[in-house]
């Protein structure tokens, strides 16, 4: 028998023994009846503590009992936290979480895998309403928070140790919040910035202190959020007209501290980071200008001229080609967490029994098809899972599991109840119910919030994720013309070229794309299926019903994909603007030696491009194609004279 097969029927017997234990068993007990421990001794003892590891991390939580005897400890697997308690769930709170699951999209079906367990067996297709980013990770710091555990990892080159507190979904990216044991300090960390793996420690060891605080507000905010924990400086703003509207839907009409004839407005902004801040005021180009403080002024002169000198450079022989020999951001997306193989078919093979013990007797095609294998790997684990059971290990003792090419039989009453949610199962069912409670016009005490709350309390001790979104001006106009079948006129501002257009659209479909707003619409100057982001509709006129309205044209959402016909952009990314590099699709991308890395972005609207080179800075070069290498400090300089400045 191959080393992983002796190593998963050591850890299934190892489950069935200490889930049986009617008192906690010693050490030398569970070496000497359980097949597979070394003789005993150091290494023995060292085998374990790598299998108790392995199954914290699967969620199973093997506990050290004091017991009378030399060896003081016994251990076991307390069912209450094994198997999945009833939440007493009514059906309409069943339904709601339906809903929310089928109406989110994330990486996988571990949403439906935890409704099947939380008994909603029939899962209908539902018309999804948001689709979220989901990294890998994620399920580590969900089970880290529920038990109150540290979470070790490495965050831009640095091993970090942290008491986690909350995921928090915002700006269409993830972030953890914690404390940091190595600055003493409460931090956000980008999720999807972590390198490497994610280690999980012991329930309890990343329980904070009184005197360890976290703000747990949204980390990339330009501007604070009056709770007096950052000194604020407050800029003054000039905005031209074509996004004075865009401002002060963003900012609040409170902070307009001037209206001029031509249709500018002066904003005033309290800002806590310059960085923030000036990444802000250059997100609108040259339609914006920092009227004081003078200081500020001065330093955003400085950022542009920087990149004005930076960006004089000549072209570098990279290619498309030569990136796609790196990594793209599909390969990223599609990269799962570094499991280890045994860990693996633990993980499956427990799902795979679980699944056997509700459904009884299966075609063997239907188990693989179901959990991705064939159907010889369904055969060779299922007569492995056979030979697993408690001692003595007769017959009587065996899980009961009869398997061929062609059906399985299962009759596992050891695996009847369904077993508590696993990390992956518990993240995808909170965030798809925070998603929607967090939409405009959701009912807070209603049947999914009380869902919600139910399940949340015997996952954990604490909330563990937060799904923040926008509600810009016309998200409750879009959703109600999309469900009533109304024909719109729109004046829609169009970022990408900085033009506003005036258009006839059929919405068909509202729906928030990693963290924004957008409308699926037929558009009628088009005469085409148009994405429309719903914070740049200007305004909304309702021209009655539709017609013909075309809903097959709606497809499942995805992420993004450029235009045949846009031109691909290579950029140099230093250490300085990495963000960059992370934050936004690439085609392709080369990490270099000291950590910098090689780019390739679709532009699809130069205006976009602009505002994306000017934020990053001089610490981004355009090197590829030479009809770009100006474009940062062709823009650098447009916004340099708003400033008066000499270019």
């Amino acid at each position: 028998m191959a080393r992983d097969d002796l190593k998963l029927e050591r850890l299934t017997d190892l489950i069935l023994v200490l889930l049986d234990a009617s008192q906690p068993i010693p050490l030398s007990q569970l070496g000497e009846e359980i097949p597979g421990y070394p003789e005993a001794g150091e290494a023995r003892r060292m085998a374990f503590e790598r299998d108790k590891k392995l199954l914290r991390e699967e969620g199973i939580t093997v506990e050290a009992v004091a017991i009378d005897g030399p060896e003081q400890y016994g251990y076991r697997i307390d069912p209450g936290t094994f198997f999945l308690p009833d939440l007493d769930l009514l059906p309409d709170e069943q339904a709601a979480l339906h809903l929310a699951v089928a109406g989110v999209h994330l990486a996988d079906d571990s949403g439906g895998d935890a409704l099947r367990k939380l008994g909603v067996v029939d899962l209908s297709d539902v018309q999804p309403v948001a689709s979220l980013g989901v990294v890998r990770g994620l399920d580590r710091i969900f089970q880290a928070i529920s038990t109150s555990a540290e979470v070790r990892f490495s965050y831009r080159g640095e091993n970090r140790t942290v008491y986690p507190v909350r995921l928090r979904f915002s700006g269409g990216h993830w972030y953890l919040s914690g404390w940091s044991k190595e600055r003493q300090a409460g931090r956000n960390f980008r999720v999807d910035r972590i390198d490497g793996s994610i280690a999980v420690g012991s329930s309890g060891s990343g329980s904070l202190g009184a005197d360890q605080t976290v703000n747990l507000d949204a980390p990339d905010e330009p501007w604070p959020n009056g709770d007096g924990e950052a000194e604020a400086t407050v800029l003054r703003v000039w905005v031209d007209p074509l996004y004075a509207w865009r401002v002060i839907d963003e900012v609040g009409d409170d902070r307009v501290v001037e209206r001029r004839e031509d249709g500018s407005v002066v904003v005033a902004v309290p800002v806590a980071r310059e960085e923030a801040a000036r990444s802000w005021v250059l997100s609108f180009l040259d339609h914006v200008e920092v009227l004081e403080p003078a200081e500020f002024r001065t330093s955003m002169s400085e950022w542009l001229r920087e990149i004005i000198d930076v960006a004089r450079s000549t072209p570098e022989s990279v290619t498309l080609d030569d990136l796609r020999q790196g990594t793209t951001d599909e390969e990223i997306r599609a990269g799962s967490e570094e499991v280890p193989p045994t860990q693996r078919r633990l993980r499956r093979l427990l799902a795979m029994l679980e699944w056997l013990a509700g459904v009884g007797t299966v075609p063997t095609k239907d188990v693989a098809d179901r959990f991705n294998m064939t159907e010889g790997e369904v055969v060779a684990e299922l007569e492995l899972a056979a030979c697993c059971g408690r001692p003595p290990f007769s017959p009587g003792e065996l899980m009961d599991i009869v398997v061929d090419a062609e059906m399985v039989t299962a009759r596992l009453p050891e695996m009847s109840r369904p077993r508590q949610l696993t990390p992956a199962e518990g993240v995808a069912v909170a965030t798809a119910a925070r998603t929607i409670l967090a939409l405009p016009g959701s009912d807070a005490d209603g049947p999914l919030s009380r869902a919600l709350g139910k399940l949340e309390r015997a996952l954990g001790e604490r909330e563990a994720v937060e799904v923040a979104l926008p509600a810009p001006q016309f998200l409750e106009e879009m959703t109600t013309a999309t469900e009533g079948g109304r024909h719109l006129e729109v004046e829609y501002l169009a970022t990408s070229t900085d033009e506003m257009t005036t258009r006839e659209i059929d919405p068909l479909r509202v729906i928030a794309l990693e963290g924004r707003w957008y409308v699926e619409a037929f558009c009628h100057s088009a005469q085409a299926m148009r994405t429309f982001r719903v914070d740049s509709f200007k305004s909304v006129r309702d021209l009655g019903a539709q017609v013909g309205a075309r809903h097959d044209l709606v497809a499942d959402p995805e992420p993004f994909i450029p235009a045949a016909d846009t031109e691909a952009a290579i950029v140099r990314v230093g250490l300085s603007s990495l963000w960059l590099a992370d934050s936004i699709p690439v085609l392709a991308r080369r990490w270099e030696p000291d950590g910098s890395a090689i780019v390739a972005i679709s532009v699809s609207g130069r205006s976009w491009f602009d505002r994306i080179l000017l934020q990053a800075g001089p610490g981004a070069v355009v090197v590829q194609p030479a009809s770009m290498l100006r474009t940062a400090s062709d823009a650098a300089e447009r916004v340099l004279r708003r400033y008066g400045a000499t270019v």
